[in-house]
């Protein structure tokens, strides 16, 4: 029953999913379900069932107040690296957009437990087609770790699918300073030579 809650999960049946793992007593998967479908009482509720809650079911009761832009607990460093990144997909995938602008608003907030904030931030909204606001966040996430190579790796493919080839041979080339063996890497900077020199192909 756990898999096919799980599987109507991923297919965004999140009405369906509510009632197999509310039937397996999973209430923080059942209060993710529930606020998925703009049922913030109904979230809560399972959320503050138990008496011992996890990382997980605590970081669910903090975002909903950093929803409606109340900081009323901090999240740890491992709450941001784990639910942070997933939380903004989940509410920019189903068109919840006030709360996706609302936890990326508390950003600063987010970085004082975990610098990588403004990294995960600029992954979820790459991922979501968001290219100019990736670069910002990128940007951010520079001025704290300029040598991580995925902050590089991930602004040269927003300036490629944006069409400014030389920004992205740039930053893919600060990518291969600090990983010149990765090869995803390798392999994208030859996607963009092709773009600047096609006739040398």
């Amino acid at each position: 029953m756990r898999q096919k809650a799980k599987e109507l999960f991923y297919n965004g049946d999140y009405k369906e999913a509510l009632k197999l793992f509310c039937a397996e007593n999973l209430n923080y998967e059942a209060g993710l379900c529930a606020l998925l479908l703009e049922d913030e009482k109904g979230a809560k509720n399972f959320w503050s069932k138990d008496k011992d809650p996890d990382i997980a079911t605590k970081w669910g009761l903090i975002v909903l107040n950093i929803i409606h832009l109340k900081i009323k607990e901090r999240p740890s460093f491992f709450q941001v690296r784990a639910f942070l990144e997933v939380y903004l997909n989940l509410f920019i995938e189903n068109r919840l957009l006030s709360w996706a602008e609302n936890l990326i608003s508390a950003c600063d907030i987010f970085a004082m437990a975990n610098p990588e904030t403004y990294k995960f931030i600029a992954r979820a909204l790459f991922a979501n087609g968001y290219l100019e606001l990736s670069h910002k966040f990128l940007n951010e996430s520079k001025k704290l770790f300029y040598f991580d190579p995925e902050t590089h790796f991930i602004d040269s493919q927003a300036y490629f699918l944006e069409e400014e080839y030389e920004k992205a041979l740039k930053s893919i080339n600060e990518t291969l300073k600090s990983a010149g063996e990765y090869y995803p890497a390798i392999e994208f900077k030859k996607q963009i030579l092709q773009k600047i020199n096609p006739q040398t192909n």
